[in-house]
């Protein structure tokens, strides 16, 4: 466990457990939903605090993609049997170097990620947390003889202490949303975006931003929290906010859900090159 600190916020990371982010708090007040906690985490891959979805963010739409025939055995899945949000939960990383605001880790596909995902890369993760913001900067590298597609993202899950669920507002920077099947996979169709900007109150969200611009804002309780994020780090962002959780999720994706199955947005980084994408969440008032 690393604890950065920089003024009001404090982060803490478990490179040990999946370079998860398991804490961010303003003032001492909890900034990331808990859910079932670390526990839940690891056992299941529930969403909690701030993980990374790596080789893929989300759901695939089958056990196959390209010539990857995936062994349902290696990776978690959801209630219709679809492979979830990649395979990075757990996994120990090494940490290259901890200081008192910065923490920089590493991973380097190992034979079970190459079993599920036979591209040979490297991942590594900078967290930079000044006075009002954190950034975090995730770099994929290709370290084998084959180009390496680019599907992984983050799953924030961000909460105001102290805030009803039904008056957390927010702002969502985008326009148009992708029209998703009864799975949650994208069809390729987009139509104008559902969600209103203003509170919560009794909505419920699971909408995938084809093209994001700008900053979302969550506001409560005096208390603003921006996410930034956009082209050419990650184009795409999902928001989820589950009827009855106190939170909601702004994630930042460098793809959308399904692209290693579609090749739709797919990026890939040639051998010996490298992509890196940041994003930043920045808190004020209390």
């Amino acid at each position: 466990m690393h604890v950065l600190r920089a003024g009001p916020l404090t982060a803490t990371w478990l490179p040990e457990h999946g370079m998860v982010g398991s804490s961010l708090t303003h003032d001492g007040d909890e900034l990331l939903g808990q859910r079932g906690g670390l526990e839940a985490y690891l056992a299941k891959g529930s969403a909690f605090g701030m993980p990374l979805l790596a080789p893929w963010a989300n759901r695939l739409s089958g056990l196959r993609y390209g010539q990857v025939e995936i062994d349902p055995a290696r990776v978690k899945r959801d209630a219709a049997g679809l492979p979830k949000d990649g395979i990075m939960a757990g996994r120990a990383w090494t940490v290259e170097r901890a200081e008192e605001a910065t923490l920089v880790a590493t991973f380097e596909s190992d034979p079970e990620v190459l079993a599920v995902f036979p591209f040979p890369h490297r991942l590594r993760v900078t967290a930079a947390l000044a006075a009002g913001a954190l950034t975090v900067t995730t770099e994929l590298a290709a370290t084998g003889v084959v180009p390496v597609p680019v599907a992984f993202g983050w799953h924030p899950l961000f909460t105001l202490p102290g805030v009803r669920r039904e008056e957390l507002e927010l702002v969502v920077p985008a326009a148009r949303e992708s029209v998703t099947d009864a799975h949650g996979i994208p069809t390729g169709a987009q139509r104008e975006r559902s969600m209103a900007d203003g509170p919560l109150g009794d909505r419920a969200a699971d909408a995938e931003y084809p093209e994001v611009d700008g900053s979302f804002f969550l506001r409560g309780g005096g208390r603003e929290l921006r996410v930034r994020f956009g082209a050419p780090d990650y184009p795409v962002g999902h928001l989820w906010a589950p009827a009855g959780e106190p939170f909601v999720a702004w994630e930042p994706m460098t793809a959308p859900t399904n692209a290693l199955v579609s090749r739709q947005g797919l990026r890939h980084v040639a051998p010996g090159g490298r992509l890196a994408a940041a994003f930043s969440v920045h808190v004020s008032g209390g």
